[in-house]
């Protein structure tokens, strides 16, 4: 099974991340002193305008760079962005297999499967090695659940 992220999740991140900073700006926008807001004009142009299309377009790639491989041995992660990241799990090594999903995640069908293996530290052991943003992520974690039981 070949696997991709949806770019839903990284969407939805973005989307957040530029509303926060939308609502920043507009506090910095109330409480600046007037001889200082020329500022404001600049940053809110970046903000919305540059910042958004360029947030959408590098995220579209960052996602097309993530590839899940599945096989009846092992989990691949593979990651392409800037960087390159491989990491390979057999399924004998597998103990435990954790599903996330946020509020948006349930809504549009999306999550995150973390295979666990003995010595992972967590959290940060799932973050890394996990496999993000992927449609109906229970059939996923399933699908693996079914190899590890045939090992």
């Amino acid at each position: 099974m070949v696997l991709g992220r949806s770019y839903i999740s990284f969407v939805t991140l973005a989307t957040v991340g530029l509303v926060v900073l939308w609502g920043i700006i507009a506090i910095i926008n109330v409480y600046m002193p007037l001889e200082h807001r020329w500022i404001v004009l600049p940053l809110s142009m970046f903000c919305f305008l540059l910042l958004p299309p360029l947030l959408y377009v590098l995220g579209y790639i960052y996602v097309r760079g993530h590839r899940y491989i599945i096989t009846n041995e092992r989990v691949i992660v593979f990651r392409k962005f800037i960087g390159i990241l491989m990491r390979t799990v057999t399924h004998d090594k597998i103990t435990d297999l954790i599903v996330n999903q946020g509020p948006i995640g349930r809504f549009c069908n999306y999550g995150r499967v973390a295979p666990v293996t003995a010595g992972m530290i967590m959290p940060m052991g799932a973050a890394i090695f996990s496999i993000s943003g992927v449609r109906n992520p229970y059939k996923v974690r399933d699908s693996i659940a079914e190899l590890v039981k045939a090992m």
